[in-house]
């Protein structure tokens, strides 16, 4: 399908946008509903008394434009370490910690944290910024920011000056130090194409200027059918 730009705002913010969603995907960008990805990459985590990389599994679920979900699992050796599911079904915000139950979460900052981030992996996507629910506004030479007025949370855009996406950034709470802090995911300017879909080579998760996370996308799925319980987490297996 042709670059459509059903989202509200700035006429140059939308130029970015467009000129971007072309970079990434040519002139016919995928028309995504929904997705399924899965990354492996690395994660810092505090093994005993030392902080170290260690092997981690994600995976990414996304029912545009409100339903959400992002699985973890850190291995070492074979042993996981540590595990947890995070889930947002458009109304209610659901977790898991390693076997534990799912639980639901009421404390208002961890459910704007929650989202943000994840509103954060889903806009670097891009297409899903192209919709009648996203309100653009300029606000430099090659970025502009992108509003879910859905979810009422908005991301900041950097491209670099040949239009690739370099930077998604968004201020939240950082549900390890419990500080707010600037979430930034810093996107390779090289491209994969997994399974159809055109991706970054590698997204980098930084809490302010401290590396958390690498990733790689290895597989993925558009426009699958999700079950309700996924986003709900009736029952609470991760994958």
């Amino acid at each position: 399908m042709p670059i459509l730009l059903l989202a509200q705002g700035d006429d140059e913010a939308k130029h970015l946008l467009k000129q971007a969603i072309e970079a990434r995907y040519g002139i016919r960008p995928p028309a995504l509903e929904s997705l399924r990805v899965d990354f492996k990459g690395r994660t810092r985590a505090k093994v005993g008394p030392v902080t170290t990389w260690i092997p981690v599994e994600v995976r990414a679920y996304f029912q545009f434009p409100t339903s959400l979900r992002w699985d973890f699992s850190v291995k070492k050796i074979g042993i996981q370490l540590q595990s947890g599911v995070e889930a947002y079904d458009g109304n209610i915000y659901h977790r898991v910690r390693g076997n534990n139950r799912a639980e639901t979460v009421t404390d208002a900052e961890q459910i704007d944290s929650m989202q943000k981030r994840l509103w954060a992996m889903a806009a670097l996507l891009l297409t899903p910024l192209s919709e009648n629910y996203i309100k653009l506004k300029i606000e430099d030479t090659y970025q502009f920011k992108a509003e879910n007025t859905q979810l009422h949370n908005a991301v900041h855009v950097h491209l670099r000056p040949d239009y690739t996406l370099a930077h998604v950034k968004v201020t939240c709470l950082n549900p390890d130090s419990g500080r707010e802090q600037l979430f930034d995911l810093r996107l390779d300017e090289e491209q994969v194409l997994i399974h159809d879909l055109m991706l970054p080579k590698k997204i980098k998760v930084f809490w302010d200027d401290d590396i958390a996370l690498e990733l790689k996308p290895v597989a993925a799925e558009t426009n699958p059918q999700f079950p309700r319980s996924t986003f709900t987490l009736e029952t609470s297996e991760i994958g």
